[in-house]
């Protein structure tokens, strides 16, 4: 036998006879490979029975010619004798290392792929193509692709079906040349004659041969007894033997095989599930019935669906929802996480998380859920792209990107080499915009390649601020991430008025594709596949068992598997130790009476448990859904009625899951039943209490870290104690709030600093008056970080008797937040000119003209005196300096006065500014310097603006933690300062990053301040108006989350110029002088009439409306003549001057554009060089100099394109080719002029003006 095995091994084709010999005992391997075998045999069979290849005619007239020809050309038969083993020689095996690889029929010549594609359409001809097979047949053609059922009698298949038994005896038995039926021949047409009707024979051959069925019966028994000594395992051996049987016909048993498709199915399961059904783990004397829930069942269509969703967003990189509702039980969660194997193989992260109805803080969750992507990203990503990914995340991140690992702990995990250690907590106090930074994060983590996809689980138990977090990074069109979110419901628990349903309509309304998925009941066959799987049985065996599944639960994927559990339990389902299998009596489960109610039928089994059992599922409902290791080990230490062991006990029940983290109910519905356990709400207080004491010493240890679900337990388990318990609470409550602010939890941290609160004695000032103020000043940002601004008030006005120096000017730095976000601007105003006060400094009592500019005055001889350019020899302040409160206070007075009134603006920047000089500079005199600068410019001050502006910049960065200041300082300079020195272009960039650290801060108003900045800039900068739209609809989201924010001021400048953009690009029309106003009367320090002609002068030029265009140059004021919104009023109206009226002498305003462009040009030629040579140029061709006109329109389009304004390109090239037009009437010049002003107005993308060009080249 080694020999011959040698020579198999070097063997590439053998006859399956030779295999069958040579292959050797059953082991696994040889199981499958003979499994394997198998179903090509039987897939052969299926398809020359289908397609009726050989179907030849025979001239006996005792045998069907169909069943003829099957027996002469696919078993190797050539007469009616059936004695002979021929047949088996009619397969050839292709051996590749030992594995059959293609199986081979001779006669017909067929070929079957064994390891790669093994379907049908795996089936190849090897002599001649199965079209010519098919023409050749006698009887109808057929087509190919879709064959037909056999059309053999019933007689023929249950003899194909025997000989298919007869074939696979060989093969496990190891013995080509026995047969199934008799150790000499098997004779199928003596079985045909089992089945005569029996009135044709009468009763005495009826009596024959039912006792020839019975023999035959044993016979079989027989085989299946000899294959199992073999070691064939059970299910593969009854299968042989139910093939066999199929041979009685009537009196064959009702489990025997019907069909040969029914056979290829089993063998394929077989194969595929070689685990349950072939190689099932060893049978104990007490079996335990063990159900696979993370196999999802009867849900082919719907995972369909949601693949085609994720492979859609790798295709298109667009972020997607999809929501899955359907009742409790439905298999919800196991259709989301059935995607979790193909995300992985397409390399993308799969993230998740489950609520319930004891989650205080749904938006704690979805942060869990992305600080899971960190680790992902080193397992899931090669080395070169992790490094991109760390130096990304610097990069965009940078000093704030101990905010993000503040955020999300696992974010260290990506930090690189040179990444410094976190900033101290003071470095931290800012606001961290939650949604801003995880957009950032996804942007950077995911792409088309590596999509996220995001499962939360039960989110009818989430709330609105979770929501518009999902919201703002699902909706994230200004970056690039890639996110699947999965959200799954329960039907009944989700009203018309939940907040879920508005957040998909958002998704909607803002270009995100939103579908749903509803789970009902699965089918009885998907029934079926579970029992089958359940109890290792092929399906055909199990189908009255799951008939009577079905009907107690009508398909609910959960009740089922509890109703198969439930007869196990009661002994309905057992398993016999002499029959390798369960068994079961169906009549007796018919008459059995369970609950129609699955949670009835959780609830019993629960019961059921021991007592210890039962403790844990209590102390595990505790937590919610899950608990960590960590929590459970520490609490089985010291609570006596609590083991460890018990969580894995109820594991092995299908109660509980387990994995890295720790252990979670299995299902809602279990959850349910074991907080039902309690009997009364004083004995769960107790739990809580116990469970408290144990986590609050261990956190008090140094052993635990997570004080929220320590200050949890607490929290629900005390009632009353000893002022020392109290004191206690109120310590650990404060932390779990001050910890909840730390991760931009609001909710939790309100919810804590209540307790803590609650939690401080009457007298607390008196005997716990550190802790009290802390609590108190805890609980007022708490307070109003979630809009309860009364609740912040009132804590900070309690605060301020008791406070000392430190803690009195914090509470009034927040006080004075609270009261300017709730539109008390005069109150806080007031608030902090009384600080500082009381700090020594002296505030004019009035701000009237005289008193401002004496003020500025004296300031700006300060500067000079003080060579503000040399910043780098001011003097800093050290942190505790009294310089600092001083300075914090102005620059809260110099933002507060930019909403009342000019001068105020003026006199808070003025002193804080000499503050500055006087006693020390911090980060917080650069917003004021910079105010100070711009005041200069309106003054006409301009290099010493442009001084002051810079020095202002430069002293930021003498601050390693200024990021906070950049966001208002960058809004100054390069929104007002920098046009007069610094490109357009540049000044955008900038505008935007100061956006982008306003919003990483928190700070909305900063970021819609630079957003507003940035896109009026955008259109001197001839970005791309599509471009400028995306950022706008970008902006419009940020002002979208506070359309009440500062009185609605930053909604109406961003409504401004998105009308303009959607005039611009022909997405609205052009209606005339805009309406509205200021929605915040009073406040003139940019003024808002000012704005609206200033947006009016651009929408009418550049629509061509000139009247209303130049109309506007009559309401110009000196005040506002230094900025850059007046010179372009000036520059439009001049030339729409001359497209008014040809006569030079009647466009008056042309010298005056000239001369601001030059004036202007001295110190930035980039910006204004090509608009004064434009100007120039159009007033020299209409004083009929045109020579000098057209030298001088070349000159612009040059210096046009060098400083890259396509659209001012654009308009120089139109008006020289008007040029043209007017003096020549041969010269066709103005046609190339006009092809290119063409190209310029569609690069920027401004429809009206194309409109026109184009109307102009076709007159």
């Amino acid at each position: 036998m080694p020999a011959m095995k040698d020579e198999v091994d070097r063997s590439s084709l053998l006859s399956l006879r030779q295999w069958i010999t040579v292959e050797g005992p059953n082991s696994r391997d040889a199981v499958l490979r003979k499994t394997a075998v198998a179903r090509g045999l039987a897939l052969i069979l299926r398809h020359i029975a289908r397609t009726g290849i050989g179907r030849y005619g025979q001239n006996d007239k005792h045998v069907d010619p169909i069943f003829a020809a099957l027996h002469q050309h696919v078993l190797g038969l050539k007469s009616r004798s059936l004695a002979d083993d021929a047949h088996v020689d009619n397969f050839t095996l292709e051996i590749i290392d030992g594995r059959p690889v293609v199986l081979s029929c001779v006669s017909p010549s067929v070929n079957l792929v064994l390891e790669a594609g093994d379907t049908e359409n795996a089936i190849l001809p090897r002599h001649e193509s199965l079209e010519s097979w098919t023409i050749d047949l006698r009887t109808s053609p057929t087509d190919v692709s879709h064959p037909p059922t056999t059309g053999m009698s019933n007689e023929d298949s249950d003899a194909l079906l025997t000989k298919l038994g007869d074939l696979l005896y060989k093969l496990y038995s190891g013995n080509p040349n026995l047969c199934a039926t008799t150790a000499k021949e098997v004779n199928p047409i003596a079985f045909q004659r089992l089945n005569v009707d029996d009135d044709v024979v009468g009763g005495h051959h009826r009596q024959k041969r039912r006792s020839t069925a019975v023999t035959m019966l044993g016979q079989f028994g027989e085989r299946h007894a000899q294959l199992k000594d073999l070691g064939v395992p059970d299910v593969t051996a009854c299968l042989v033997r139910d093939l066999l049987e199929v041979s009685l016909g009537d009196f064959r048993p009702d489990t025997s095989v019907a069909s040969i498709e029914e056979v290829c199915e089993e063998l394929q399961l077989m194969h595929e599930k070689s685990g349950i059904f072939m190689f099932a783990s060893p049978i104990v004397e007490q079996p335990r019935l063990e159900i696979d829930t993370t196999v999802l069942y009867g849900r082919e269509d719907e995972m369909s669906r949601l693949l085609s969703v994720h492979d859609r967003l790798r295709d298109t990189g667009e972020s997607e929802a999809i929501l899955i509702d359907g009742y409790s039980g439905c298999g919800k969660t196991s259709l989301a996480r059935s995607v979790i194997p193909h995300v992985e193989r397409a390399g993308g992260y799969f993230i998740g998380q489950k609520l319930d109805v004891l989650t205080s803080s749904p938006v704690a969750l979805v942060l869990n859920a992305f600080d899971m992507l960190p680790p992902l990203v080193l397992k899931m990503c090669n080395p070169c792209e992790v490094e991109s990914i760390k130096r990304d995340l610097c990069s965009i991140f940078g000093d704030q990107l101990a905010s993000l690992v503040r955020l999300l702990p696992n974010a260290a995990l990506l930090r690189t080499s040179t990444w410094s250690s976190p900033p101290s907590a003071s470095q931290l106090d800012g606001k961290l915009r939650v949604d801003y930074t995880l957009q950032l994060f996804a942007r950077i983590i995911s792409s088309r390649q590596r999509p996220i996809v995001l499962h939360l689980d039960d989110i009818q138990h989430t709330d609105q601020y979770s929501l518009d977090l999902l919201q703002h990074i699902l909706c994230d069109i200004k970056g690039c991430s890639s996110i699947l979110f999965v959200g799954s419901f329960r039907s009944n628990e989700l009203g018309d008025e939940h907040p879920v349903n508005g957040f998909m309509r958002k998704l909607d309304r803002n270009g995100t594709l939103t579908s749903n998925i509803h789970l009902g009941g699965i089918k009885l066959e998907s029934i079926n596949a579970l029992v089958s799987n359940s109890l290792r049985l092929v399906p055909r065996y199990c189908k009255d068992l799951s008939r009577e599944i079905y009907r107690r639960t009508d398909g609910n994927p959960l009740f089922a598997i509890e109703t198969l559990r439930s007869f196990a339990e009661r002994g309905l389902l057992e398993y016999r130790l002499r029959q390798y299998r369960w068994c079961w009596d169906i009549d007796r489960i018919g008459d059995v009476k369970l609950s129609d109610n699955v949670s009835d039928l959780i609830t019993l089994k629960i019961a059921a448990l021991p007592e210890k059992n039962r403790q844990a599922l209590k102390a595990l409902s505790c937590f919610g859904s899950s608990a960590n290791h960590d929590i459970l080990n520490t609490l089985s230490m010291e609570l006596e009625n609590l083991q460890l062991g018990c969580f894995d006990e109820l594991v092995n029940s299908g109660l509980l899951n387990k994995n890295d983290a720790g252990y979670n109910f299995s299902h809602d519905k279990v959850l349910e039943a074991a907080v039902n356990l309690f009997t009364t709400g004083s004995e769960r207080a107790c739990f809580h209490r116990d469970i408290g004491r144990v986590l609050l010493d261990a956190f008090d240890k140094g052993n635990l870290e997570c004080v929220g679900i320590v200050a949890d337990q607490c929290n629900h388990g005390f009632t009353s104690g000893t002022p020392e318990a109290c004191t206690k609470m109120a310590i650990l409550n404060e932390k779990a709030a001050a910890s909840a602010l730390k991760k931009a939890d609001e909710k939790s941290a309100l919810h804590y600093s209540r307790n803590a609160m609650r939690h401080l004695s009457k007298n607390c000032w008196e005997s716990e008056r550190d802790l009290s103020i802390r609590v108190h000043l805890t609980h007022a940002k708490s307070a109003a970080i979630n809009g309860v601004m009364d609740e912040a008030k009132d804590a900070i006005d309690k605060l301020l008797p008791y406070a000392n120096a430190i803690d009195k000017m914090a509470a009034l730095s927040l006080k004075g937040s609270i009261l300017a976000s709730s539109r008390q601007i005069q109150e806080a105003l007031a608030t902090i000119v009384g600080v500082l006060s009381d700090l020594g400094e002296t505030i004019p009592q009035t701000f009237d003209d005289e008193t401002l500019e004496l003020l500025f005055a004296q300031t700006l001889q300060s500067i000079r005196e003080n060579s503000i350019s040399e910043v780098r020899k001011f003097k800093l302040a050290s942190p505790n300096d009294e310089a600092v409160p001083i300075i914090r206070f102005y620059d809260m007075a110099v933002h507060l006065s930019h909403l009342l009134h000019t001068n105020m603006l003026d006199i808070f920047a003025c002193k804080s500014v000499m503050a500055s000089m006087k006693v020390g500079w911090t980060k917080c005199s650069c917003f004021s310097l910079a105010v100070f600068g711009s005041r200069a410019l309106v003054r006409g001050l301009v290099d010493e603006s442009l001084t002051i502006g810079f020095s202002a910049l430069k002293l930021m960065e003498r601050f390693s933690d200024a990021d906070d200041q950049k966001t208002f300082v960058y809004g100054v300079y390069y929104g007002t300062i920098a046009n007069f020195n610094t490109p357009f272009q540049l000044c955008c960039e900038r505008l935007n990053h100061g956006k982008e650290i306003g919003l990483l801060h928190g700070d909305n108003l900063g970021a819609i301040w630079n957003g507003n900045y940035f896109l009026h800039k955008g259109l001197l900068a001839a970005i791309e108006l599509s471009k400028l739209q995306k950022e706008c609809k970008y902006q419009e989201s940020i002002v979208e989350g506070d359309r009440d924010q500062y009185f609605g001021m930053t909604v109406a400048y961003t409504d401004l110029i998105k009308n303009t953009l959607d005039i611009l690009t022909g997405d609205e029309p052009f209606s005339g002088p805009i309406d509205g106003d200021w929605p915040c009367p009073g406040t003139n320090v940019i003024r808002y009439e000012f704005i609206k002609k200033y947006h009016h002068s651009v929408r009418a030029f550049w629509t061509r409306n000139f009247i209303q265009c130049f109309d506007q140059t009559r309401f110009l004021e000196d005040m506002y003549k230094n900025l850059p919104n007046t010179m372009m009023i000036q520059f439009y109206g001049a030339l729409a001057g001359y497209c008014l009226s040809e006569n030079e002498t009647e466009n008056r305003l042309i010298d005056v554009a000239i001369a601001v462009m030059r004036e202007k040009e001295t110190n930035c030629a980039h910006n204004f060089h090509n608009k004064r040579l434009l100007l120039e140029a159009e007033k020299l061709s209409h004083e009929g100099k045109i020579e000098e006109a057209e030298a001088a329109y070349l000159s612009a389009i040059e210096a046009s394109r060098k400083a890259r304004f396509v659209h001012e390109e654009g308009l120089v090239c139109e008006l020289a080719a008007a040029h043209y037009l007017r003096n020549y009437t041969e010269d066709v010049r103005h046609r190339g002029l006009l092809q290119q002003a063409l190209e310029c107005y569609k690069t920027w993308g401004c429809k009206p003006r194309v409109e026109h060009v184009v109307k102009m080249i076709d007159n």
